[in-house]
Protein backbone atom coordinates (compact mmCIF):
# COMPACT_ATOMS: atom_id res chain seq x y z
CA UNK A 1 0.00 0.00 0.00
CA UNK A 2 2.54 2.32 -1.17
CA UNK A 3 1.14 5.93 -0.88
CA UNK A 4 -2.52 5.04 -0.92
CA UNK A 5 -3.14 7.05 1.74
CA UNK A 6 -1.11 10.16 0.58
CA UNK A 7 -2.60 10.27 -2.77
CA UNK A 8 -6.08 10.36 -1.28
CA UNK A 9 -5.29 12.86 0.69
CA UNK A 10 -3.64 14.97 -1.85
CA UNK A 11 -6.76 14.77 -4.14
CA UNK A 12 -8.72 15.51 -1.38
CA UNK A 13 -6.85 18.78 -0.36
CA UNK A 14 -6.68 19.83 -4.01
CA UNK A 15 -10.71 19.19 -4.73
CA UNK A 16 -10.79 21.49 -1.43
CA UNK A 17 -8.61 24.29 -2.64
CA UNK A 18 -10.91 24.56 -6.03
CA UNK A 19 -14.12 24.22 -4.01
CA UNK A 20 -13.50 26.69 -0.78
CA UNK A 21 -10.20 28.59 -1.85
CA UNK A 22 -11.39 31.39 0.54
CA UNK A 23 -10.62 28.94 3.86
CA UNK A 24 -7.74 27.12 4.95
CA UNK A 25 -6.92 23.51 5.11
CA UNK A 26 -3.19 21.98 6.80
CA UNK A 27 -1.99 18.91 7.06
CA UNK A 28 -0.94 17.57 10.35
CA UNK A 29 2.40 15.79 9.45
CA UNK A 30 2.05 13.37 12.10
CA UNK A 31 3.03 9.99 9.48
CA UNK A 32 5.76 9.05 7.67
CA UNK A 33 9.14 7.22 8.65
CA UNK A 34 11.39 9.40 11.24
CA UNK A 35 14.53 8.38 12.82
CA UNK A 36 15.06 8.12 16.90
CA UNK A 37 16.56 11.56 17.11
CA UNK A 38 13.74 13.35 14.54
CA UNK A 39 10.65 11.33 16.57
CA UNK A 40 11.96 12.37 19.84
CA UNK A 41 12.54 16.19 18.93
CA UNK A 42 8.83 16.25 16.79
CA UNK A 43 7.29 14.72 20.47
CA UNK A 44 8.87 17.63 22.35
CA UNK A 45 7.53 20.37 19.39
CA UNK A 46 4.31 19.01 20.25
CA UNK A 47 3.73 16.02 17.78
CA UNK A 48 0.85 14.03 18.92
CA UNK A 49 0.45 10.77 17.81
CA UNK A 50 -3.29 9.98 16.95
CA UNK A 51 -4.41 13.26 15.50
CA UNK A 52 -6.22 13.13 12.27
CA UNK A 53 -4.74 14.04 9.13
CA UNK A 54 -6.81 17.29 7.88
CA UNK A 55 -7.91 20.26 9.75
CA UNK A 56 -10.34 22.55 8.66
CA UNK A 57 -10.66 25.43 10.94
CA UNK A 58 -13.85 27.16 10.22
CA UNK A 59 -17.04 27.06 12.60
CA UNK A 60 -19.93 25.81 11.64
CA UNK A 61 -22.86 24.00 13.00
CA UNK A 62 -22.21 24.87 16.16
CA UNK A 63 -18.38 23.08 16.01
CA UNK A 64 -14.95 24.55 16.66
CA UNK A 65 -13.12 23.21 13.74
CA UNK A 66 -13.56 19.87 11.30
CA UNK A 67 -11.05 17.56 11.48
CA UNK A 68 -10.29 14.67 9.14
CA UNK A 69 -8.41 11.62 9.44
CA UNK A 70 -8.16 9.52 6.24
CA UNK A 71 -7.39 6.13 5.73
CA UNK A 72 -7.15 4.17 2.88
CA UNK A 73 -8.23 0.75 1.75
CA UNK A 74 -8.62 -1.19 4.82
CA UNK A 75 -6.41 0.45 7.17
CA UNK A 76 -8.90 1.34 10.58
CA UNK A 77 -8.41 3.87 13.46
CA UNK A 78 -5.86 2.83 15.91
CA UNK A 79 -6.06 3.28 19.48
CA UNK A 80 -4.29 6.86 19.81
CA UNK A 81 -6.54 7.98 16.92
CA UNK A 82 -9.64 6.87 18.62
CA UNK A 83 -8.40 8.57 22.10
CA UNK A 84 -7.59 11.63 20.30
CA UNK A 85 -10.62 11.84 18.10
CA UNK A 86 -13.19 11.16 21.26
CA UNK A 87 -11.07 14.18 23.13
CA UNK A 88 -11.72 16.33 20.16
CA UNK A 89 -15.29 15.51 20.01
CA UNK A 90 -15.49 16.75 23.26
CA UNK A 91 -14.30 20.00 23.46
CA UNK A 92 -16.34 20.64 20.82
CA UNK A 93 -14.89 19.80 17.39
CA UNK A 94 -16.84 18.09 14.16
CA UNK A 95 -14.28 14.52 13.63
CA UNK A 96 -14.93 12.57 10.83
CA UNK A 97 -12.95 9.27 9.49
CA UNK A 98 -13.31 8.94 5.25
CA UNK A 99 -11.92 6.32 3.33
CA UNK A 100 -12.10 8.18 -0.34
CA UNK A 101 -12.61 11.48 -2.09
CA UNK A 102 -16.03 10.87 -2.90
CA UNK A 103 -16.77 10.63 1.07
CA UNK A 104 -14.46 13.48 1.71
CA UNK A 105 -16.55 15.72 -0.82
CA UNK A 106 -19.35 14.42 1.29
CA UNK A 107 -18.71 15.33 4.78
CA UNK A 108 -16.86 18.65 3.75
CA UNK A 109 -20.05 20.22 1.48
CA UNK A 110 -22.66 19.09 4.50
CA UNK A 111 -20.52 20.74 7.13
CA UNK A 112 -20.48 24.11 5.28
CA UNK A 113 -24.24 23.72 4.03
Amino acid sequence: MKHVEDDLQMNCVFWFKLQYPEYLIHHSPNGGKRNAREAARFKKMGTLSGFPDIIIPVARKGYHALFIELKAEKNRLTQSQMLVINQLISEGYKCEVCYSLEQFRDIVNDYFN
